[in-house]
Order: C-alpha cells, then structure tokens, then sequence
C-alpha cells in the first residue's frame, strides 16, 4: 500500500466547477473497480443543524488554517476560508437551505446514495489505496477486516425522503441523443464521479443508479408529477357572464308577460325579441370560441406526442383511480405473492422421456464488452426505469459510464452476487376498463433497474442459445422465448390449417384451447429450478439466478400512497429479462411429461405433426380421436397440478370435427366442461375461433374497424396533413395484424382501400377524379402514404415466405398455402418475384446514367443472401412490381399522365417533416397542379360544359396556358416576377457560398497531403478534421457576382462587351473563369426545348470571352413552373461546391419559390389587374 499524505479537509464541488488544484486535492482512489483500501478511510457525516456535508479523517487530524479557520462552501456557490459558524451565519441570511437541498458535490452523491439504499451503514471514503490494473483479473478483495461496526457509523435516516423516493422516481429531463457535445460532457463528468468510490463491487453497484439519478437532478431537472386533482374550473369570461344575465332577464320577461295585459305584452315581445337577438349573437362567438381552443387543444396535444394522441384515438377508453386502501392492496399483494409451499421439494416425474446430456456448454464466463454494447443498442431507449431513475437513454449515450458497469459486472459474476438494487422493482397499477376502482380491475407492471436488466439479458441470451443448440427446446411445440421463430403466425397458421383440412377431407380433429389460470403469479420457483437442473443448466448459471429470486421484492405506487416491499416468493414478473425464458423452460418440462402419451396428426405427405402447440402459457392439443384427447387431457392437468399449477375451464375451449362436420362433444378439466366454441368463441394467438370456423364475420369486423378508424380521425379539428399521419401511423399498423391472419380476398381489400382513398381525398384537398396513381405511387412526386393493397400484398408474400423457409421443419415441409382469391395468390407472387431476382443475379449490376463501371452501389445476391435477407429482397421486388404496374397505368392516361413524359427533371419526395410544415392550400395546388387537375377553364368545359376562354386574353384556357402560356400575363410580368422569385433564392446560395469561399485563407498551389496516424493507446478523434473545400469555386479566393435583379444588368466590359443581359454571371479575376448563368422556369414538358434555347443564345458571348482569355462556361438551368428543378440546376451546384444538406436546402428553396410564384399566378388567373412590384 502506498502511504499518502495529510489531506486538507474540502467540501468538493462539481468537476464542471472545479480548480485543477482542487481536483489535485482529492486522495488517491482505487484504480482497480471494487478493490478494498488499506489504513486510512475518510467517514463523511453531515450536520444536523447545517445540512452541510464535512469530511471526518479517522487516521490523520485535519489540517487547518493559522486561525483554525477551513474553505467552507455553500450549495449556493459561495465559498470562504472561515469557520462553520461563518457558513451558518452565510446560510441563515442568505435562505440557502429553504428547500433543504445541497448543491451537486462529489461528497454528496456518497451520502446519498447510501441513505436512498436505506442502509444503517456510515458513509466513508478511503484515501489510501493501491494503484492495480483495472482490467486484469477480474477479481475483488474482501473488505471486512476494514470495516467499522455498524452500530458506530449509524446516521440519522430520513424515512419521508426514503418513502418518496424508494418505488418510483419523476424521470429526469436528460438532454436528447443528438446532443452529442452534452452527452460527452455528461459521459466525463460521470466517470470522474464514479471512479471516486470505494468498496466493494456490489456496493458500488448499490451506489451508481443513486448517483447517476442525482447527478442528473441536480443538473438538468426533473418532471414533475402530475397531481391526480382535478385542476380547478376556469374563470367565467364576461361574454358568458352576460349570457347568464340575459337567460335571468328573458325568464323574468316570460314570467312577467303571463301576468301582463294585452297591451302590455306587445313591450314585453319587443324586449324578448331584442334579447333573443343579443343572445343568438353572444352565443355564436362563444361556440366559435369553444371550437377555436378545442382545435388548438387537439393540436397541441399531437404535437406533444403523436402516437399517444393517436393510440388514445383508437383504443378503448381505459380509466380509473385504485380506491383500495393501503392495508387492504398490502394484504392483497401479500396474499398473490406468498407461497406456502415454497420450502416443498418439487420432483420431476420419472416417467418423462430423459435427454441427452449437452452437447454444447453453456458459456460462464463473465460478461463480453460486445454483448453489454448488444444489449444495450438493442433496448428502447423509451423504456421506463426502475427504481433509481436510470433509464437506458444514459448508457447508450455514456460509453464510458456503461464500461464502467461492464466491469462491475465482471467481478459480481464471478463472485455470484446480485446486488440488493436488482432485485428491487418499483410497480404501477394499470387500469384494465374504464372507471376502475377496485384491484382485480388493475393489471400490475413492474419496473427493474435496468442495469439488472441488462446483466440478466447477456444470461438470457446465453441461455437461449445453449437450449437451441443442443436442440432441448421443442420448436415445434413452444417456440417462446427463442430467437428466430415468429411464434404467434406460425402456430396459429398451422392450427387454422389443420382446420381447415380436417373439413375438407372430411377428417376428424378434435383441438383443446387450454387457459392456466395465472400462469406467470403461480408458477413455483423450486419448478424453475428442476428445469434448470434438467436441462443440465451449469450450477454458476443457476447460482446467479437463484440469488436474483431468492430476495425479489417489489412495490407499487399509487397517487397516494406507496405500499410496503412486497417478496415474491411465487411466479415471476413481466419487465424482468430472465423470467420469460426461464418459464418457458419449466413448461417445456410440463409439456414433455405430457406429450408422449398419444402422437400427433399425420400429413398426406407422411409428415407426424405435433400433439401440442404452446407458446408460453397458451396450449392447443390437436388430436385425432376424442380418447387420445381425454388421455392428453389427463396427463396434462395430473403435471400441471403436479406443478402447482391451475387449468381455467371456463376460459378453455374445444372444437370438435368428426367427418368434417364440427359436433358437440364435451372434455371436462375434473369435473368442470370446457365450453365449445359454438357456445363462446375464443381468440388464440391474436385470432378469434366461432362456430362457422371461417373468417368472414372478422372479415366484415375489419371493414367496420376501418370504417370507424377514418370517421374517428375524420371528427378530429386536427388539419387534413395530420390526419393523414394519424391514418398512416395508426390505423394502418392496427389493420395490418388481421388482414395478415385471416383469410381477406383482395378484393375486399381493394374495397377498404377505396372507402381510405375518399377520406386521404377530402383530407388533402384533391378532388375524387384524381387517381390513385397520385397518391400512392412512386413517380415524379411522391407523397408519404402507403396503399393498403400493396401492404397486404407485401404482408401475405412475407408470411408466405416466413412458413416456407422457417426453421421448424414440420412448418416448412407442411407450410400451408394463404387464401387470398383467384384474383391474386401470394405463392404466385412469390414465385414471380424469385424468378426476377434471380434473373437479375444472372444478368449481374446494370448501370445507369453516364458513371463508369462500378460507380453504383452494390446490390446484394439473391442466390447468396441469408433467409431473412432473402425475405426482405422478395418484399421489395413484390412493391416494385407494384409500382411497375401504377406507372403502365399512368401512361394511358392523357391527361394525369403527362408527367410520365417529362425528361430532365429530378423527381420530388415530400417527406412527413415537410408535409407537416406546408399549408393545405399549398398541399393541394402542388398536387392538382402536376396531375393537371386544377378548375381551369379548360377542365371546367370537360367537366360541366363551361366557357374554355381565357379570361385574360381569347385563347382556349389550359393550365398550361395559365402558367406559361399568356400573352397578357407576360406583358404584365406575371411572368417575369415568378422568375426573379427564383433568381433570388438561387442566388442567394450561391453567394452564401461565393462569400464563404472567399474568407478561406489563400489556397496553396501544391498542397501537401498528410495523414495522421494514431498512436497505441490512443483513441480515434469523435470529430474527424473537415474536409478541404471541393469545386470549381475553392480554386480562387476573389471570385464576383452580378445578378439580373433590380436594376439592369451590365456584363463585365473586362470579359466581353454585350448588349445580352444573362441572370448571373460570376468570374474570377485571378483564374481567369466566368460563369454565365441564365435561369428559365418553363412548363415542365419543355425543359429540354429551353435548356438548348439559352444555350445556343448565349455561345456566341462565351466565344467572345475564350477570345480574350477567358474560360468561359454557359450554364442554362431551369426550374419547372411547378416546383420541379432540372438536372441541369443539380450539376451547376455540384461544380461550384455545394453538396449534402446546403445542396438540399437550396434545392428545397428554388422549389419553393416557383411553387408560391406559380400558387399566386393561379389566384389571380382572373384579375386583370397585375399590381405587385417585388
């Protein structure tokens, strides 16, 4: 051990504000994570009267001042060398414990933690200690000798901070993930906090969630909790308040009129008359008041969160308040989560078939860096944290933080301890229905820590393959909890399948949906692990997991109160990594007790079919006789009681086929019936079972689905852009589940898609003759909406190919044909796009455009792709397949089908940021106006027969006409100012770019070219070096604009003398070069035809210029009138230098630009008058 000098007594503050010479004050700390010190150990205790943190030395005296007088600090900032009475004194005038909270020290993080852990042990700091290797071995000293009684170290506890804090914690505002410069600050700043502890591994492990969450605290907030109140009603505006008068003035009037003469009541109606005017008035300001706030209410709410607003649109309403007492829910989770048994030895029975001993071990070594990472990029950064606050945001974002986890976790494995933190969860009660009050109307939901969480993931991961290697999960029979089997699709497809054949064959089938009555609360530990043991788990695996349920504790927070920690000595929780899997290995011991007693169906093809099919606690046997069926019954309710385990008849079901005909026969679980689906339908697996043992009633259930979907997004005062995202983020996925799983002609599909197509219709603006094509498809503009036939299309061909090419071989040799109608098949489709695909494989990459050889990304081969890669090549040639189609339509339309012919233009892709952003009317034009679907005068004479004259001038009216066409436009200059609307936003890029070019430092003639290499140890920079300047523009410093803007342009007399006026020109002095630019915004269909117009007028100048030395370019660039920017625009761009968001940017801003100037040009189509000057 190294001896260490005195140290001075400081109270440290946060390493953001701290000295270097502070930061040289603090003692020297274990290098090596969960080392133990040696002699000295600093106890830090905190003053009942101050609140202030101080450092006690128990093997040297503290030194101090002359005048016995310490640097004192205060939580406020202030700091002095005075005494703790000076500090007192600063506290008292200055308030600054009003609200008893410290400032972010170092020493604090230690003190509270240890109180948030509700530990009777001190808080101390070692300041002697060792300096070893961090990374090897991974080994830990044990710390007992050093430590003091705890009796001696005891501090006072603060049970209300203890109780607030100990289930649930409001969650703290951390910054978002593309913060990078925050999070690396974040990511110092907690490794130099952690590093200081001392102690074991685990106590670190018990400290580090309390440090994180303060540090975060303290630094960026929290939110706070909503308070279960309801907020008070608002004031009365005065509007409403002389309603209120009104309605009393006209009730006395009526009153007074049933007692009035004859002559009097003529008055009397002339009052009542006024006041019904007044109040008719009032009233509809206050209802236009009343929609206005619900509009901005509903608006307000989706942009807080999208997908909650629209999950609340389409569930059902789910509220409540628990009214439950404390002693009543604590003697209701005791009860649920006590096991009188659990000290009773479960033994598996002998009569199950025995397995093989492993022929691939399990892997104990502690955790790899890599899995920790796999683990923690994998996880929902959404995810809500357990008790200490941490969410997975922080470690996906602090690598340092989660290394410094990893090594923790290296030396708790070995030592096979699971700190106390995880095995504690924080739980919240969810309401099942609507106004719930009592607890059977909650479900529960529980929270871990999710560094437990992640330690015990690497397990589980570890685990699952060792049981899919040495093949001792059946994945014909339970396919839950291992990697690569889409469980749900697969058995449900071949239970529907063996349906289906057994009624066509005229075949019997007898199939048993069994329930277990709370599966996941009842399922014994000792049942765990006997499953462990047989499956030849290795004892450290077992040992770690053992640990972890031997202490589980849980509580649940209510608005009002948070109950006490409840043990679970019985089942296991939902949120916790281990459970699932560890539960589908005990039921796989209960199925193989059971499955051997009768055999399963057999195929045509000879194949012998499995006699159950579980995914976790959901069972179906599927048999051939009614006495197998009994018999497996039996089996299954003796291992199941066996197990300690309940069957729920009442929420069980038979479906009985004898010769192809579906029969009552009754099979009782004892002496309860297990109810037929004739008499109560059951859903299994996400799909309903009725008597008619077909999919036409859930059919017609999805078009209802669909049809009060679109009526329910249609009610809200949300606009038309965000209904389209509620459809195409909410509707759609929730229609996509059933569409997949049950039996839907495409015809029936195409006929949802219509009852879609009207509602996207009204809610963009676009009248119902425009096609589809223009919604859905690919073309020139493409819109962020998917079509509901090409979805299903695209989900039938992925099931299909999911069956076929799964690893269950009784699926894949048995996969069963999808029913989709004669109009189109899904193994057809499938077939159709294999064969394109490996026809593509023959014919090898094609390129396009003018590149060379292999400048074109690599596509992959169909022929050497994985499943799953196979999978998604398929779906993708099944949309293009769909999109091939749109676009033969589209050229058989005359008139929505013009753009088809359009050469030169880039196609536009509007993306939902951009959609949200743009208004409806502009949403609209854009649309109408490419596929030409605008009132134009000459649509209108197509459509209803009216006058086709321009009202302009005599000639017939087209859109075109109306755009470019005009003669009395262009001589007003309608025209002319569209086309400088353009000028400007392209010339303002370029002259961003011109100037940013000229302030660089003189470029060198020869520059040289170095690469930096980075030395051993060292880490590669987060922020690599910017690149050099790229383009023509880089070449020269002293480059110059004129633009035709204004005033008239005057060509540069050093260049050429001209009469012609190009938009731009710019030229460098120094390279002698010049850019003569000229801008047309034509009707699309003519870009070509302008491009070698501006072309041809401009050559004879540029010869004039390379005459007199110059180097001289033309660049003709346009711009379509609505909205669609030329190739040509791009490459001008590209030369000069711009490239990545500013090309996009600029292109964006051009687009735009000819898109309002065009948008304005069409409302004033009737207005002689032209009067706008800029």
């Amino acid at each position: 051990m190294l001896a260490v000098s005195d140290a001075v007594s400081v109270c440290w503050r946060h390493p953001l504000s701290a000295t270097e010479s502070q930061q040289r004050n603090i003692p020297l700390e274990p290098a090596r994570a969960g080392a133990q010190d040696g002699s000295m150990t600093d106890h830090m205790v905190t003053d009942p009267g101050t609140e202030t943190t101080t450092s006690r030395n128990t093997a040297h005296e503290t030194t101090i001042t002359a005048a016995g007088l310490t640097l004192q600090a205060c939580s406020c900032g202030w700091e002095r060398v005075t005494s703790a009475r000076g500090l007192r004194i600063h506290q008292g005038r200055k308030r600054c414990l009003g609200e008893q909270r410290q400032g972010p020290r170092i020493d604090q993080y230690f003190l509270r933690s240890s109180q948030s852990n509700q530990s009777n042990e001190a808080q101390r700091r070692d300041a002697n200690q060792s300096s070893q290797s961090i990374s090897t071995p991974v080994t830990e000293e044990d710390n007992t000798s050093t430590e003091m009684p705890v009796d001696e170290l005891t501090q006072p506890q603060r049970p209300l901070k203890q109780e607030k804090i100990k289930g649930h914690r409001p969650s703290v505002k951390w910054p978002k993930a593309v913060e990078k410069r925050e999070w690396e600050t974040i990511n110092n700043d907690l490794t130099k906090i952690l590093e200081q502890q001392v102690g074991t591994a685990e106590k670190k492990l018990e400290r580090m969630g309390d440090i994180i969450y303060h540090y975060g605290e303290e630094r960026f907030g929290v939110n706070e909790r909503r308070s279960g109140k309801t907020p008070p009603a608002p004031a009365k505006s005065r509007r409403q308040q002389e309603i209120e008068i009104l309605v009393r003035e006209r009730r006395q009037l009526r009153k007074q009129w049933k007692k009035a003469s004859d002559a009097e009541r003529e008055g009397l109606m002339l009052l009542q008359a006024d006041i019904k005017c007044r109040l008719a008035t009032l009233r509809r300001a206050e209802n236009l008041r009343k929609l206005r706030r619900k509009k901005e209410h509903s608006r307000t709410q989706f942009y807080k969160n999208p997908f909650k607003f629209v999950k609340d649109l389409f569930a059902k309403e789910k509220c409540g308040i628990l009214k439950t007492p404390k002693p009543e829910l604590e003697e209701h989770l005791e009860k649920v989560h006590q096991d009188m048994k659990r000290h009773e030895q479960i033994i598996i029975p002998h009569d199950i078939p025995p397995i093989q001993p492993p022929e691939f071990n399990l892997d104990t070594d502690p955790p790899k860096w890599r899995e920790v990472e796999n683990v923690v990029r994998r996880a929902r950064a959404a995810s809500a944290p357990g008790p200490n606050g941490v969410p997975y945001k922080l470690y996906k974002n602090a690598p340092d933080v989660l290394r410094f986890l990893w090594r923790l976790m290296r030396i708790v494995w070995q030592k096979e301890i699971i700190p106390k933190a995880w095995r504690r969860a924080g739980g919240v009660l969810i309401p099942k229905e609507k106004d719930a009050t009592d607890i059977s109307q909650f479900r529960p939901i529980s929270l871990l820590n999710v560094e437990g969480k992640i330690f015990f993931s690497i397990i589980a991961q570890r685990l699952s393959t060792y049981l899919e290697r040495n093949k001792y999960i059946d994945t014909s029979v339970q396919k839950a909890g291992i990697p690569g089997f889409s469980g749900c699709l697969e058995h449900t497809s071949m239970i529907w399948h063996q349906i289906q054949t057994a009624k066509k064959d005229k075949r019997d089938l007898y199939v048993i949906f069994l329930d277990l009555a709370n599966a996941f609360g009842s399922v014994p530990h000792e049942l765990l692990w006997e499953s462990f043991n047989f499956f030849h788990v290795p004892e450290p695996i077992t040992t770690l997991v053992k640990a972890y349920f031997q202490d589980l504790q849980l509580c649940f927070t209510t608005p009002d109160f948070t109950t006490t920690w409840q043990r679970l000595e019985v089942g296991i929780m939902a949120g916790c990594t281990i459970s699932p899997l560890a539960f589908t290995m005990a039921m796989e011991v209960i199925i193989r007790a059971s499955r051997w007693v009768v055999g399963g169906e057999r195929t045509k093809e000879g194949l012998r079919l499995p006699p159950i099919r579980a995914y976790m606690d959901d069972m179906t046997t599927l048999t051939t006789t009614a006495a197998c069926t009994r018999r497996l019954l039996a089996k299954l309710q003796d291992n199941i009681k066996w197990a300690r385990m309940k069957i729920k008849p009442s929420k069980s079901r038979s479906i009985s086929i004898v010769k192809g005909q579906l029969k009552d026969v009754r099979f009782c679980i004892g002496d309860d019936p297990i109810p037929t689906v004739s008499e109560q339908p059951i859903k299994s697996l996400g799909r309903w079972y009725n008597e008619s043992l077909r999919d036409k009633d859930q059919v017609q259930q999805v078009r209802q689905d669909i049809a009060d979907g679109l009526e329910n997004i249609n009610k809200t005062l949300l606009p038309g852009r965000l209904k389209l995202w509620c459809l195409q983020f909410g509707l759609l996925p929730r229609v996509m589940w059933p569409l997949t799983v049950y039996e839907v002609p495409i015809t029936t599909v195409e006929k949802m898609e219509r009852t879609i197509t009207s509602y996207v219709k009204k809610w963009l603006g676009v009248p119902r003759c425009l096609s589809n094509i223009g919604l859905y498809g690919k073309g020139v503009l493409e819109l962020p909406l998917t079509s509901l036939t090409e979805e299903y299309k695209c989900s039938k061909v992925r099931l299909q190919m999911t069956l076929k090419d799964s690893k269950d071989q009784t699926i894949s040799k048995a996969a069963p044909p999808l029913q989709t109608g004669r109009k189109w098949t899904s193994s057809k489709a499938v077939q159709q796009a294999t064969s394109a695909l490996r026809h593509q494989d023959i014919v090898g990459n094609i390129q396009h455009g003018r590149g060379g050889f292999g400048l074109a990304a690599s596509k992959p081969t169909f022929h050497k792709a994985t499943t799953s890669e196979r999978r998604k090549l398929v779906v993708k040639e099944v949309r293009r397949q769909e999109e091939t189609a749109r676009s033969a339509k589209a050229v058989s339309l005359a008139k929505q089908g013009q753009w088809t012919w359009w050469e030169g233009l880039e196609r536009r892709k509007i993306n939902w940021s951009e959609l949200w952003q743009m208004e409806a009317s502009n949403i609209s034009f854009i649309i109408r106006a490419v596929y030409d679907v605008l009132p134009s005068p000459k649509n209108l004479h197509q459509w209803y027969g009216e006058d086709s004259t321009c009202p302009l001038c005599p000639a017939p009216a087209t859109l075109r006409h109306i755009m470019t066409g005009c003669k009395t436009s262009l001589s007003q200059g309608r025209y002319t100012w569209r086309h400088n609307q353009v000028l400007k936003s392209l010339a303002a890029a370029l002259e961003t770019k011109r100037s940013a070019t000229n302030s660089l430092p003189p470029k060198t003639s020869n520059p040289v070219k170095t690469t930096t290499f980075i030395r051993e140890g060292q880490k590669r920079p987060k922020y690599p070096p910017t690149k050099p300047e790229t383009g023509h523009l880089a070449m020269a410093r002293d480059w110059k604009m004129l633009v035709d803007i204004g005033q008239q342009l005057i060509f540069p007399p050093e260049i050429a003398s001209t009469k012609l006026r190009p938009d731009m020109v710019l030229w460098s002095p120094s390279r002698k070069a010049v850019y003569i630019i000229e801008l047309t915004v034509p009707w699309e269909n003519s870009v070509e035809e302008a491009y070698e117009r501006k072309k041809l007028r401009y050559t004879e100048l540029a010869a004039d210029a390379t005459q007199r030395g110059w180097n001289a370019k033309v660049w003709p660039v346009e711009v379509g009138c609505r909205g669609f920017v030329a190739s040509s625009t791009i490459r001008l761009l590209k030369e000069l230098g711009i490239h990545g968001q500013a090309l996009r940017q600029t292109v964006r801003a051009v687009s735009q630009a000819a898109e309002r100037g065009s948008q304005w040009i069409w409302i004033k189509r009737k207005d002689p008058c032209w009067a706008i000057t800029s």
